[in-house]
């Protein structure tokens, strides 16, 4: 009887060969694109409260055009407390960093959406699409299984030596006070006379809020409109107040101009910053606020002018 070579090792060989070509040609294909785009977040298990980096890296041809894209609907329980981004070129290529700032103070498992972005080169008419992928975050409570905080005390303050604090301690504080009564006596001694306006600043502003709740914008659909004047209201009212030149700056220039100015304590300039950035992304973002975001945009100028408005006089 006549014997066949073995073909067992030649049958896989040719398995192995088809799976490389296969692979090789799909490769090839994802390679041809034009363009790609990722997402990642810098931490995917966060306590509520913390703050998570989102960031849309997109990496194109110089002759591919994107169409703006919108972020920021359907995020659930994700709030957005600040985004901007970041350009770079590498000869033929150009790499787009879009970045997002994330909070929630909702625990359990939540997903930051796809994001859908159009394209096209420059010689074509037709849009195309590409999408990134979904992330999962997982919020966690302070608390632990017990209900007790995981957060540590604050440790109490360093004291002094007991005998050196009893002399330098009240001999400091002395000090402070008197140095604080010969200052104040002084300048009431060479205080002017200044020119007061007919109305303070915040009376103006307040005067100005409630004639754009009269225009019932709300009800007529015009939101960016809504936004636009609220954020020009309190613009205006920080010229007046504090003679801050907030109208004619952008967001960002007028919020690094405020960093040094003393006449806004910590937590009135992180009100602010949040304050016109939600303006922003309702003005120039394409963000679509809930029914209670634009409700509450209105308080919040007015609590803002309430914290910050001049003392009336005795």
């Amino acid at each position: 009887m006549k014997k066949f070579p073995n073909k067992i090792p030649f049958l896989i060989l040719s398995i192995f060969l088809i799976a490389g070509l296969s692979a090789c040609a799909k490769n090839k294909q994802a390679s041809s694109l034009p363009i790609t785009a990722s997402v990642e977040v810098d931490k995917k298990i966060a306590a509520i409260g913390d703050k998570i980096k989102y960031v849309i890296i997109i990496e194109k041809d110089k002759d591919v055009e994107i169409e703006p894209f919108v972020f920021g609907q359907n995020l659930g329980n994700f709030a957005i407390k600040d985004f901007g981004s970041k350009r770079d070129r590498f000869f033929n290529k150009e790499r787009i960093s879009q970045w997002y700032i994330l909070d929630t103070y909702v625990t359990g498992k939540a997903v930051i959406p796809k994001v859908v972005i159009k394209y096209r080169k420059s010689k074509d008419k037709d849009w195309s699409q590409i999408e990134t992928g979904e992330i999962s975050v997982e919020v966690k409570s302070i608390l632990d299984k017990t209900g007790t905080s995981q957060m540590r005390d604050i440790k109490g303050p360093l004291g002094l030596p007991s005998a050196i604090g009893k002399i330098l301690i009240p001999i400091f504080l002395s000090i402070l006070i008197i140095s604080g009564l010969l200052i104040r006596y002084f300048l009431r001694k060479n205080q002017k006379e200044e020119y007061k306006p007919k109305k303070p600043a915040y009376e103006i502003a307040y005067e100005q809020l409630e004639a754009l709740k009269a225009k019932d914008y709300i009800g007529k659909g015009l939101i960016k409109e809504y936004y636009t004047e609220v954020s020009d209201i309190i613009r205006h009212y920080l010229e007046n107040r504090f003679k801050l030149k907030a109208p004619e700056m952008t967001t960002e220039e007028f919020l690094v101009s405020v960093r040094d100015a003393s006449d806004l304590a910590g937590g009135h300039k992180n009100l602010l910053k949040e304050f016109l950035l939600c303006c922003d992304l309702v003005k120039f973002a394409k963000y679509a606020p809930s029914v209670d975001e634009v409700n509450s945009i209105f308080y919040s100028a007015k609590h803002f002018i309430d914290q910050t408005k001049e003392n009336e006089p005795a």
